[in-house]
């Protein structure tokens, strides 16, 4: 006969490492939750996917409207300017997205939170897996503007999935810190969006970093989105790589999903209470 185990969740004190293994085990979990917010987002809509791929159009219609039509903006290369913009557009949205849903994430989930034990990683990382999903349909809009300005790409465009990768990571890192801070400090949500939105203009989306003067050339590189934006451009356009921005948004990356994931094992002890 088989003892039955008993499994004692208790509260933990200072700092808690990643567990990875607690996260691989309820996996199907994560699965769960990703097709729920999918579920959620496109059910009983009218137009479902072609939204996702509607947004970027008009974005870039617009962009192309003021910024090459009018301010007479080039993209630097011989991409014509609404697929270079368009490419932008894309990989911004994606991780500047990501970053929204997991920020907000644990306060959609605050009735799971209160109720029952899993990995609390779970939930701001099912946001970033779905979002993929939106990311995915909506570069499908890249085939046809490629045919019609006749940009081919390169073996290059083998490489655009670990670029999007490096955002999702970059997204995720920078969406713990703020779930976590979300929880405490409500003003955070309002916040975010602001910042969002100006650090787009900050970011090479609209324009190259070779139309800045070099003294802010050299400011947009500090930037860590500047080098996933223009990677994923080189991926999809075979333009030049910057190595520098590069190396400099995988760093960052890196750096900021460890402390965020950190800081949040640290003090999702306390979310259950707060919520």
């Amino acid at each position: 006969m088989t003892q039955a185990r008993t499994l004692f969740i208790r509260p933990t004190s200072g700092w808690r490492s990643i567990d990875l293994a607690e996260l691989w085990a309820y996996r199907e979990l994560l699965y769960i939750f990703a097709w729920r917010d999918l579920k959620v987002r496109y059910r009983q809509t009218l137009l479902g996917a072609i939204w996702v791929m509607g947004q970027p159009l008009v974005t870039m219609l617009i962009f192309t409207l003021l910024f090459n039509r009018v301010a007479k903006l080039r993209s630097g290369t011989d991409v014509p300017y609404p697929v270079f913009v368009l490419g932008g557009i894309l990989i911004w949205n994606f991780v500047s997205g990501s970053i929204g849903k997991t920020g907000n994430s644990l306060l959609g989930a605050s009735y799971l939170i209160s109720k029952v034990y899993f990995p609390r990683l779970a939930i701001p990382l099912s946001a970033v897996v779905s979002d993929i999903v939106d990311f995915a349909i909506a570069a499908l809009l890249l085939i046809p503007m490629m045919i019609w300005y006749g940009v081919t790409p390169g073996p290059e465009i083998l490489l655009s999935p670990f670029v999007v990768l490096l955002g999702g990571v970059m997204a995720l890192g920078i969406g713990l810190w703020i779930a976590a801070l979300n929880i405490e400090y409500r003003d955070v949500r309002v916040v975010i969006p602001w910042i969002l939105q100006v650090a787009m203009y900050a970011t090479p989306v609209v324009y190259p970093l070779s139309a800045l003067p070099e003294r802010y050339r050299k400011l947009a590189m500090l930037n860590p989105m500047s080098g996933v934006v223009e990677a994923f451009r080189a991926t999809l356009f075979g333009t030049p790589v910057l190595i520098g921005p590069l190396v400099w948004s995988i760093v960052f990356a890196m750096l900021v999903v460890f402390g965020g994931a950190f800081y949040f094992r640290r003090v999702e002890r306390r979310f259950a209470d707060i919520l």
